[in-house]
């Protein structure tokens, strides 16, 4: 059964082309190039009989931003209404391992063969699994590196306060130097320290100082020392960068 596509791309010239490509398939009726996936729901309520054919969307990856808890409804939303097949911006390992965590089965690197697209967008059609294999290296890559990015992503969850305490841990500051920082007590900052390490699963100091360099939150403060004022993480835990 012939789909009709969606094109949902901040690239406009690339989504043009794209439906030149779609045109020349016959499994495919047309074409329609939209701006954002609010436009989305607004085609999937349309009622019109020229829309009446099943809708498949090829989504940019720079859609998604999984920094924002809003993004995972979004996310459940789009694959209760369409098959969709990702083009991937060549995005950092932590954004393709969200991608694949929430079950987009079908993405594609946007530097592919005509024959490639329309083979990965048929299997989105077809509701089955297919990267290329740009995609497929990069995912079994991120086989062996699970553990980093999943450290990573605790890493994001922290707030600034703790973020400090970590900085000034590979600083080497003892609980009382940081305490006389950020104005809590030496108890109060071992007690951070205790819960880092049980969030990390490290067993001391010298393991959260690793965690720091892996997930280059001290490469972060090197470049970007404003974002990590004392006077932001003083008498506050809740603040998150």
């Amino acid at each position: 059964m012939q789909s009709q596509v969606i094109i949902c791309d901040q690239q406009t010239l690339y989504a043009l082309g794209c439906g030149t490509i779609i045109n020349e398939h016959p499994q495919f009726n047309g074409y329609r190039i939209i701006r954002n996936l609010t436009m989305l729901d607004e085609i999937m309520s349309e009622d019109h009989p020229s829309y009446d054919y099943p809708k498949v969307l090829v989504l940019d990856s720079g859609m998604l931003n999984f920094a924002n808890p809003a993004t995972y409804k979004i996310i459940q939303h789009l694959k209760n209404s369409v098959p969709i097949m990702v083009l991937f911006n060549d995005e950092d390992e932590v954004h393709l391992y969200h991608l694949i965590d929430h079950g987009f089965s079908v993405i594609v690197s946007r530097h592919i063969s005509e024959l490639e697209w329309v083979k990965a967008l048929t299997m989105a059609q077809q509701d089955k699994v297919y990267f290329c294999e740009t995609i497929a290296v990069k995912v079994f890559a991120l086989m062996n590196q699970m553990e980093k990015i999943k450290q990573i992503e605790i890493m994001e969850q922290l707030t600034i306060y703790d973020k400090y305490i970590l900085v000034r841990i590979c600083e080497e500051a003892s609980s009382k130097e940081i305490a006389n920082e950020v104005g809590h007590s030496k108890r109060t900052i071992e007690g951070h320290r205790t819960k880092l390490m049980q969030q990390f699963d490290v067993k001391n100091l010298a393991g959260l100082v690793k965690i720091a360099f892996l997930t280059k939150l001290y490469d972060h403060y090197l470049m970007h020392p404003s974002l990590y004022d004392v006077a932001l993480c003083n008498k506050t835990s809740d603040v998150q960068i």
